[in-house]
């Protein structure tokens, strides 16, 4: 059998031959002892391994599902001596030296250490041996003012005085990954067939091993294999230094093999990662080859991920609370009970909160001002006539004896396990109990219940306990992405009265903290997930900072797989109160009529995002429509449509702000914020899933008055899937933001077969406020007449002056309409023929 090589520059050996097409008798095969359980091995005679690991630093990219706190943890299970260094530790010259720390674990990916720069050149060109991840020395990043900062892209990975002759990057490129040997040997790191890489295409970049120097030779560990003419590039690889600048050194370049925060990216990255690591104690002579060997086969011996839940059967059932996508409160009182925050510790407000959703599962009864934002809306519903007053509570303490009846005592968390206030809010949801310390607790004449200070090792432990123990109890409609530091603005109130459950998995930054397991919780809250009922909302929000928590796009990945949009609401109390307000059908203004269509002008609907935050429409919001300026030129806003259920008093003074020149769209995605190419893929009937959701957007747009939507990305054929399900739309704005993929007007404004325009977004927020006018220059070019969605990025534009600003500065030729209106413009365009209809070529 003939096998595939690839000639790389002058001079650089490399021979990567793809694991698919090797010879059964060539590859490794498992010993008997791959069935035995991991453990951990005797510690090998070698100096230490370095492990970068900083507090606080900011990693790009890279494998983000290894905890750079873990890998000398990781490294010591397998025999390999490491040793964590912080950056002031890689400055002290005479610490960083080969001889004492033979390899050094960089994790942070793309991003390195500005300060600490020349300090790593100076040990890689005495031979130190590198672990790098993603695209390594790439992103600059300084400490300022007592906090890391990501400066921004800058190449230090040349041969030059300044660089650190690891190599650059090309790409990106659409293949699949495979696992490479090196000529006709195995792996050089043992690596196997069965290595859980990406089973889909991926799009990475990759090794270029033309910018490193002839002398160098790389070895490929995985390539990446195009799909056109079967090259393999290689995304991982190792780079042995012949050059004179790095002589000697040895660099594991573990790329982007690995870049999600998932089960099977973990297992291969600490493949990568400890194989690496003893390879190049063995390359350095500091092990030998039967160390190695012992070191692979317990690594041969490692479980597997077990899949997340999968192939599920869809079955739809109807809500506990009635046929509405989120729960709505009876009415509540008519003078409301409002407890100021001010003098109030955390503790308090937490309990106050509880004491507010227990009451609230009869009739909500208190409003909590934690801060200085509700009372406008307090006053609000006041004058619609929703409530017909408030007192305001002289001693929040007094309503624990008031309302006594509503609750059975106390729960104590364990102040020690990072999340164990979580779990002690769900205790508290399904037992009828006060979050409380003990002190507090005794302080309010309350009982203890149930104490769960030392009960549970790990937190993963904690919510496996929660879940067996309160099945039957908590919400199969319900569940939130909450944050453990929030729980004292009081939006958990609402998950107490409704008893949803409450979950927050960690990310690689709180992954450090006490009892924290990052990958064992994702597979935890993936099972609860699979086991609630599919199309029904998970709130809250899966980001906490950087690396605190899943993120938001892993996070919303996760609950679209499992058929659950997200609902934002992390900061937002009084949910209890504000959704017993009803207001059956709410109302947008009519738009007048649009202007005459002329064939040399560009018409372009500008569209506020992030609507969908639930958050933002308590004060961010509200600024915009307050701007002496608003209403002067046409202007839309994004809005998620549950507002309806929980806030409809808040979506009713919008709407009634809102004139003719204002639109407002459902954002993002539908009734809840989804990932359309991801939702609910963990099902067996994923068709039958995603109409289930479709079928509750097109409710809930009518009942906002809404006839147009905007949408995460999504291919034409589930766009297409939007335009059946609601065919009164007048058009899709699809993406946030130009990132798509789709280049040039004609491949941005177009109609789908069944005649609905599409208005892809034009513009993103790459170049700032000046995003709009370069980005309309450079997609419409000469087109007239032309017909743009303009993507204003709310972050970005973040007060109207910026926006009058593009109004003001307008060309002669561009002329500003409500989505609406473009739609009508772009059908009369259309039917004139003065436009195509379809797309010039299909896009990613």
């Amino acid at each position: 059998m003939a096998i595939p090589t690839e000639t790389y520059p002058a001079g650089l050996r490399l021979l990567a031959v793809s694991c698919l097409m090797w010879c059964a008798g060539c590859m490794h095969v498992a010993s008997a002892a791959a069935n035995q359980a991991e453990g951990p091995l005797p510690s090998l005679d070698t100096p230490p391994v370095a492990v970068l690991v900083e507090p606080g630093f900011r990693a790009y990219g890279g494998t983000p599902s290894v905890v750079p706190a873990q890998i000398p943890g990781i490294l010591n299970r397998y025999g390999i001596p490491a040793k964590a260094l912080s950056v002031a530790d890689l400055r002290a010259v005479e610490t960083l030296d080969p001889a004492a720390y033979p390899v050094l674990v960089l994790p942070y990916g793309n991003a390195f250490p500005a300060p600490a720069l020349h300090i790593l050149r100076a040990y890689h060109a005495a031979g130190g041996c590198l672990i790098m991840n993603g695209v390594p020395f790439t992103h600059r990043c300084e400490r300022k003012d007592g906090v890391w900062k990501d400066l921004g892209h800058f190449n230090h990975f040349g041969h030059g005085p300044d660089g650190m002759g690891t190599g650059g990057f090309a790409g990106p490129l659409t293949g699949t990954l495979a696992v490479q040997h090196h000529g006709f040997q195995p792996n050089p790191l043992g690596l196997d067939s069965d290595l859980p890489l990406a089973s889909e295409p991926v799009k990475r970049q990759w090794l270029d091993t033309a910018s490193l120097p002839d002398e160098d030779e790389v070895i490929p560990l995985v390539g990446l294999v195009s799909g056109e003419d079967d090259t393999v590039h290689p995304i991982s690889a190792i780079i042995k230094h012949r050059c004179a600048a790095f002589r000697g050194a040895i660099d594991v370049w573990i790329g982007q093999v690995a870049p999600a925060m998932e089960l099977d990216d973990a297992f291969c990255a600490r493949q990568l990662l400890v194989r690496g690591a003893v390879w190049c104690l063995r390359e350095k002579g500091l092990v030998d080859d039967g160390a190695q060997r012992a070191v692979f086969a317990a690594l041969d011996r490692a479980a597997r991920p077990t899949p997340l839940p999968e192939n599920l059967t869809y079955k739809p059932e109807p809500r506990s609370w009635g046929d509405t996508f989120l729960p709505k409160s009876n009415l509540p009182a008519r003078r409301l009970l409002v407890v100021e925050g001010a003098g109030m510790s955390a503790e308090d407000r937490v309990a106050v909160a509880c004491l507010q959703g227990l009451t609230s599962r009869t009739q909500p009864r208190i409003w909590l001002q934690f801060w200085g934002g509700p009372q406008f809306w307090l006053d609000w519903h006041v004058e619609k006539g929703y409530i017909d007053g408030y007192d305001r509570v002289e001693d929040w303490r007094d309503l624990f004896r008031q309302f006594r009846d509503s609750f059975r005592g106390a729960v104590v968390p364990d102040p020690a396990l990072y999340r164990g206030n979580l779990l002690a809010a769900n205790v508290a949801a399904c037992e009828d109990l006060i979050l409380a310390t003990p002190e507090l607790a005794e302080a309010l004449g309350i009982p203890v219940k149930i104490d769960l200070r030392g009960r549970f090792a790990t937190y993963a432990d904690g919510l496996e306990w929660i879940w067996q123990t309160y099945r039957s109890r908590l919400n199969r409609h319900l569940c939130n992405y909450a944050h453990p530091d929030r729980l004292a603005n009081g939006a958990f109130a609402y998950d107490v009265q409704w008893r949803g459950v409450m979950l927050w998995p960690c990310g690689p930054v709180d992954g450090t903290k006490p009892g924290a397991d990052m990958l064992r919780e994702k597979a935890v809250v993936a099972r609860i997930m699979s086991e609630l009922a599919p199309n029904s909302p998970v709130m809250g929000f899966p980001y906490g900072g950087h690396g605190v928590g899943l993120g938001e796009v892993s996070g919303v990945a996760l609950a679209s797989r499992y058929a659950k949009p997200l609902v934002c609401t992390d900061h937002l109390a009084n949910l209890s109160v504000m959704s017993g307000v009803r207001v059956e059908q709410l109302r947008q203004s009519r738009p007048g009529p649009p202007p005459a269509l002329q064939r040399d002008k560009i018409y372009i609907a500008m569209a506020l995002s992030d609507g969908d935050n639930q958050n933002c429409w308590m004060h961010f919001m509200k600024r915009y429509i307050e701007h002496p300026r608003f209403g002067e030129f046409p202007l839309a806003f994004g809005m998620g449509p549950v507002m309806a259920d929980l806030m409809p008093g808040v979506a009713q003074w919008y709407l009634e702000q809102g004139g003719p020149g204002t639109e407002f769209l459902a954002d993002v995605s539908g009734v809840g914020y989804i990932q359309p190419q991801n939702y609910g893929t963990a099902f067996a009937d994923r068709d039958a899933v995603l109409s289930g959701f479709l079928d509750w957007t097109r409710r809930y747009l009518a009942r906002m008055d809404m006839r147009t939507l905007r949408t995460v990305r999504g291919s034409d054929d589930l766009l297409a899937r939007y335009a059946a399900a609601m065919p009164d739309l007048h058009s899709l704005f699809a993406d946030m933001g130009r990132y798509s993929g789709h280049e040039g007007i004609a491949n941005l404004t177009y109609t789908l077969p069944d005649g609905m325009p599409v208005f892809r977004a034009v513009t993103s927020w790459r170049h700032g406020t000046g995003s709009v006018p370069k980005e309309i220059r450079e997609q419409v070019g000469d087109v007239r007449p032309a017909f743009v969605n303009a993507f204003l990025h709310c972050w970005t534009y973040k007060n109207l002056d910026l926006i009058a600003a593009l109004y003001d500065n307008r060309p002669a030729d561009w002329v500003f309409v409500t989505p609406a209106h473009l739609a009508t413009l772009y059908r009369q365009a259309r039917d004139k023929g003065w436009i195509g209809g379809g797309r010039e070529a299909a896009a990613p």
